[in-house]
C-alpha cells in the first residue's frame, strides 16, 4: 500500500469522525470531537492493518491450512465498539442517557472501517446522513409527541380515598397509573404508594408535585 495512500485514509477519516463529533461536543456529551476522531483513526488505521495482513501473507489462500480472514479484525474492532458504548450510557433520574453518543461511536466506527477500506463514497455519505440525523431532524422529534415514564413514591395517612384522589389528579394532567405498590404502616397508620405513571410530554413536574402535596392528608411527594 502506497504511503500518500495510506495518510489520505488517515486524515480522511479523522475529518470524517471529527464532524460527527462536533455535533456532540456542542451538546455536552461524555464521548466529544476529540474521541470521535481517535475511534474513527483507529478504526481506518485497523482496517488497513487487516488488509496489509492479507497482503503480506497471500499465499495463504482458501486451499491451505491456515488461512487468513481481512474482514476478522474488521468484526472485532465493531464488537468492541460495544465497551466504549456502554460507558456513556448512564441511567439518570429515571431517564437513560447516552443512547445517541453509543450510536455515535459505533457509525463512526464503521465510517473509520469503510475509509480504511478504500469505501470513500458510503463513508461521505454516511457521514452526511449521520450529521442530517444529528442536527436538523433534532428539531422535528422535538415535535413528535411521545410518552414519558416517571416514578412517584406517595407517603399518606391511611384514610379512604386517598389513592382515588391521587389516580384522579394524575388522569386530569394525562397520566395512567402503570403499576402500584404499596406499604402500610399499621403503628403510624400510613401508607406508602409506589407507584410507576405514564405522561404525555407536556407534563411540568413541579405543579403535578405542588398539586399532589395539596391534597389533605398526603405528608411526602417523592418524584423521580
Amino acid at each position: 500500500m502506497e504511503q500518500k495512500i495510506i495518510i489520505v485514509k488517515l486524515l480522511l477519516a479523522a475529518i470524517l469522525g471529527g464532524l460527527i463529533g462536533i455535533e456532540r461536543e456542542a451538546h455536552g456529551r461524555p464521548a466529544g470531537f476529540r474521541t470521535h476522531i481517535l475511534i474513527a483513526t483507529g478504526s481506518a488505521l485497523l482496517m488497513m492493518i487487516s488488509q496489509y495482513m492479507f497482503e503480506i501473507y497471500q499465499e495463504l489462500r482458501v486451499e491451505s491450512i491456515a488461512r487468513i480472514d481481512p474482514g476478522r479484525i474488521a468484526a472485532m474492532t465493531i464488537a468492541s465498539m460495544g465497551f466504549l458504548g456502554a460507558g456513556v450510557i448512564v441511567r439518570e433520574k429515571g431517564k437513560v442517557r447516552g443512547l445517541t453518543t453509543a450510536t455515535c461511536l459505533w457509525i463512526v466506527t464503521a465510517v473509520g472501517l469503510a475509509v480504511g477500506c478504500g469505501f470513500y463514497l458510503a463513508a461521505v455519505f454516511t457521514t452526511f446522513i449521520s450529521i442530517l440525523s444529528l442536527v436538523v431532524l433534532r428539531y422535528v422529534e422535538k415535535n413528535v409527541k411521545k410518552d414519558s415514564y416517571r416514578r412517584i413514591v406517595i407517603t399518606t395517612e391511611d384514610t379512604e380515598g386517598q389513592l382515588l384522589k391521587v389516580n384522579n389528579l394524575l388522569k386530569k394532567n394525562k397520566g395512567k397509573i402503570l403499576k402500584i405498590g404499596f406499604d402500610k404502616d399499621v403503628i403510624k397508620k400510613e401508607i406508602l404508594y409506589d407507584i410507576d405513571i405514564r405522561f404525555r410530554e407536556n407534563l411540568i413536574d413541579s405543579k403535578i408535585v405542588q398539586e399532589l402535596s395539596m391534597i389533605n392528608g398526603i405528608k411526602k411527594v417523592q418524584w423521580g
